[in-house]
């Protein structure tokens, strides 16, 4: 009977009628995987089973869909039978809204073009609470769900939180068992909640009266996108309710030399943190003013280049943010001055609270002045090597170059070049001109740069500095070149051998280099974290490593979930300028023997055992009997049980335990279409599973061609083409004796073999690789044997004529009872040749098969017939 209210309707001698409930898959987590079930996508057929009703998909879109024991893998054929088991899913990727097209077909007919919708919806995550920290200077303070509170739209899904910038003034922490605090980068949501999370605040020596910093976070919960969110942080000594203290404001004073003039800037000269007494909304019309309450005596004040005048002299703080504020020394024989000075808030247009009015800072400015001297300039450069990109300009700073002269301002102290460097040149960059020497000043004001000639090869610049009257000793600046292009050398692929607890990444499986001389460390970063296996470093999980950690043995892989017998890990190889993105494949090797294109004999029937799969060495690490499951089945053969009531059935899954027993075999179809010269190539893939490793995909790859009797074959033939038809598979030999009924070839000569030789193959007792090799004793043996045969039966045959031609002189005419007294008409004498003599033993053949050979038994097993009255034998 046919349901036509669910699934599609298929008669015999008709075409597939849609009847569809639904063909839609909705609420798919994004990212995530979905079951097809049979509500959602069935056919019946009457006549039909469900095995053989199957589903050929196009190429599907926001996804893939594949079988839960590979999900890995993507496929474009099932069956109702999947489906009705479970075994069919869809793993989403992309698009919110996609699916895939499909037919059904039964073997005879199929349907029209149908579409099957996947609907997904995505996982977000959203910021509940996001209040501001406020923390007191030099405290740590725990930072709860009320300051960084995250959900996301589906129940019970975790959030991670992951630091992309640190604080400037102070650091994460987080508590641990045993009370004690660890810097951190990562934390969860349960923790923050847990209050285990703090920030630390670190007292900065450069005064402060309140201080902002913050904390540049990621949201993370996979597969949602990622949220980026900035935590704000406030430091404050509410100045409002605490006396004034020096350390709350900046006051350094200045060095100058005399005679010279010096700016009075903010790095030296600062209040501005008097306005934190007042509320935010309140500062924008305030600013701190500096009234000069004593002048400096041996020299002057100036702002934007006039003095002050001395009836009101003051200045505000944004004249000294400006550098607008300068004092001029008169060039006295003193070695020291001053100046005094109060600081208050002033208001534009309206008044101060009475707190804030009565906040007055007075304070002495220091000025302490050096003599002119003899010294010559002395070079404090910090970095000594500059680094520029390959084929581009970089500009000097003081970084760099840079020097300190007592006596000396910057535009007088020289640089001169004495070798140029050559991988590049100097150039001045406003006029981009050549240039062999420059000022302390052109450096400060970032006028010299050097230009790259494009090599990667690194150089050096000499150079002595000058103040016009003394000079340096030659100093050097290297120069390092950064290479713009990043190649990447890597395997196809990172083979993990099944059950090693590890596996080194080494140079040949994944190298980066710039190609330059001199090579730069590159480190690479985890941008995609394997699902079932890990990158470490020295044993230990991570996240990123460098092309040194791979050159010293550091770095290995391994698998940490037994689900799957690949993996892939994406990653980003990064030198100082360049970067490269790539995808590192990692796969489970066998723990397997595996014959190499053993070449097998078409219509007969192999045993498969350790000639052909052996798993023994996965059985002995495992201490259990690893599974072979086919997940691609060979084009011209199939894989039968063998002995017992289900002999002769199709197998898809087996163990070792039942390849020793001799359980399964492989019947080999008598097919050849499609091949050259009668040998066609062929293979059978397993996935083999044992208990607490990862799965393995292993290749069983073999010939088929037409079978040879003097042939010798790397396998166990329970039968050949000439004792069966291949399609009869119900001979198959009992379970108890699959190994002692190898069957003999019988004698065809080479007629049946290409190019006229008879291919051979290793015996059982040769090497397991394969290669194929002649045996010329047994072609021999397989010649001679026959001749002695024939010449020992006519031999014995002319014995007994003569004995009985005497016999019968002698006047006994019954020749059957001269010889031996029958019981029954029976003949007494009914031995083979194997009886005569064990002195004239001829060996046979070096095959495998215990059995005689057929062609021997049908002369051997002929017994002498009963002689009638008056008959003998000639």
């Amino acid at each position: 009977m046919v349901r036509r209210d669910r699934g599609f309707l298929a008669e015999r001698g008709r075409h597939p009628i849609p009847a569809p409930p639904r063909l839609r898959l909705q609420n798919v987590l994004a990212g995530e995987e979905a079951d097809i079930t049979s509500s959602m996508l069935n056919t019946e057929d009457a006549d039909t089973l469900a095995e053989e009703l199957v589903y050929h998909v196009e190429v599907p879109t926001g996804g893939m869909v594949a079988l839960k024991e590979a999900p890995e893998v993507g496929i474009l054929n099932f069956t109702q039978a999947h489906i009705n088991k479970g075994e069919v899913i869809f793993i989403h990727e992309g698009e919110e809204s996609g699916g895939f097209g499909f037919t059904v077909t039964d073997g005879e007919h199929t349907s029209p073009l149908y579409r099957f919708v996947v609907t997904a919806r995505p996982l977000t995550i959203t910021m509940v609470t996001q209040e501001e920290l406020m923390v007191f200077p030099g405290t740590r303070q725990s930072i709860t769900s009320a300051n960084l509170g995250a959900v996301t739209n589906e129940d019970g899904n975790e959030i991670s939180y992951s630091l992309i910038r640190p604080p400037r003034l102070g650091r994460l922490i987080m508590a641990n068992d045993r009370n004690q605090y660890e810097e951190i980068t990562r934390f969860s949501q349960t923790q923050l909640e847990s209050g285990v999370v703090y920030y630390e605040h670190q007292i900065p020596e450069e005064p402060f009266w309140v201080v902002r910093d913050s904390v540049d976070l990621t949201l993370s919960s996979q597969p949602a996108p990622d949220v980026r969110h900035i935590l704000p942080i406030t430091i404050s000594y509410y100045a409002a309710h605490r006396n004034i203290s020096s350390q709350l404001w900046k006051n350094k004073g200045l060095e100058i030399v005399q005679g010279q003039k010096e700016s009075i800037d903010d790095s030296i000269l600062d209040a501005s943190n008097l306005l934190a007494i007042l509320p935010e909304v309140e500062r924008d019309d305030v600013d701190v003013v500096f009234e000069i309450k004593r002048f400096p005596d041996h020299g002057r004040i100036t702002l934007g280049g006039q003095d002050l005048p001395r009836n009101a002299p003051s200045f505000m703080q944004e004249d000294v943010t400006q550098g607008m504020l300068e004092y001029l020394h008169d060039d006295s024989g003193a070695s020291s001055d001053s100046f005094s000075f109060r600081a208050r808030l002033k208001s534009e247009g309206q008044s101060l609270a009475p707190p804030a009015e009565a906040v007055v800072l007075e304070e002495i400015f220091n000025i302490s002045i050096k003599r002119r001297g003899s010294d010559s300039p002395e070079l404090v450069t910090i970095d000594i090597l500059l680094e520029v990109l390959q084929g581009s300009m970089t500009l000097l700073s003081q970084k760099h170059l840079n020097t300190q002269d007592e006596d000396s301002p910057p535009d007088e102290v020289h640089f001169k070049v004495t070798k140029a460097p050559s991988n590049g040149r100097l150039v001045d960059s406003l006029t981009m001109d050549p240039i062999s020497g420059f000022t302390q000043e052109m450096v400060n004001r970032g006028q010299v740069g050097f230009f790259s000639d494009g090599s990667l090869a690194d150089g050096f610049m000499e150079f002595i500095v000058s103040d016009g009257e003394h000079q340096t000793e030659p100093h050097t600046l290297h120069i390092g070149v950064l290479a713009r292009t990043l190649f990447l050398d890597k395997a196809p692929e990172i083979k993990v051998k099944q059950g090693d607890d590890e596996t080194l990444v080494t140079e040949e499986m994944l190298r980066a280099t710039t190609g330059g001389p001199v090579e730069e460390d590159i480190l690479y970063k985890i941008t995609s974290v394997p699902k079932y296996a890990a990158v470490m470093v020295d044993r230990q999980p991570t996240s990123a490593f460098s092309q040194k950690q791979i050159k010293e043995g550091r770095v290995s892989v391994r698998f940490v979930k037994s689900t799957s017998p690949r993996d892939s890990v994406a990653f980003v190889a990064r030198s100082k300028a360049a970067n490269v993105s790539s995808v590192l494949n990692i796969t489970v090797q066998p723990l397997a023997n595996i014959a190499q294109d053993p070449l097998l004999p078409q219509g007969a029937l192999v045993q498969l055992d350790r000639k052909l799969l052996d798993a023994t060495p996965l059985a002995n690490k495992t201490r259990t009997s690893p599974t072979f499951t086919v997940i691609q089945k060979p084009h011209g053969a199939r894989f039968v049980r063998s002995g017992g009531p289900g002999a002769g059935q199709p197998v898809d899954t087996f163990s070792q335990k039942e390849l020793d027993e001799g359980r399964v075999a492989m019947e080999i179809l008598n097919s050849a279409s499609g091949s050259r010269g009668g040998v066609s190539q062929d293979e059978a893939r397993f996935l083999l599973k044992a208990h607490g490793v990862p799965p393995a995909e292993c290749v069983l790859s073999f010939q088929t061609g037409p079978y040879n009797a003097s042939g010798v074959y790397p396998a166990t033939l329970l039968r050949i083409p000439s004792e069966a038809s291949p399609k009869d598979s119900n001979d198959l030999p009992g379970a108890g004796s699959p190994r002692s009924t190898s069957a003999s070839p019988r004698w065809r000569g080479n007629k049946d073999w290409p190019h006229g030789d008879a291919p051979t193959t290793t015996s059982s007792g040769s090497s397991s690789n394969g290669k194929p090799y002649v045996s010329r004793r047994s072609n021999f043996w397989s010649i001679l044997i026959p001749i002695l045969v024939i010449l020992l039966l006519l031999l014995l045959a002319a014995i007994l004529a003569y004995y009985l031609i005497r016999k019968n002189k002698t006047g006994k005419h019954d020749v059957q009872t001269a010889a031996s007294k029958p019981k029954n008409g029976e003949v007494a004498s009914a031995e083979t040749f194997r009886k005569t003599d064990p002195a004239n033993n001829i060996p046979m053949s070096n095959m495998d098969s215990k059995d005689a050979d057929p062609e021997l038994l049908q002369h051997c097993r002929t017994t002498n017939p009963a002689l009638k009255k008056n008959q003998y034998w000639v």
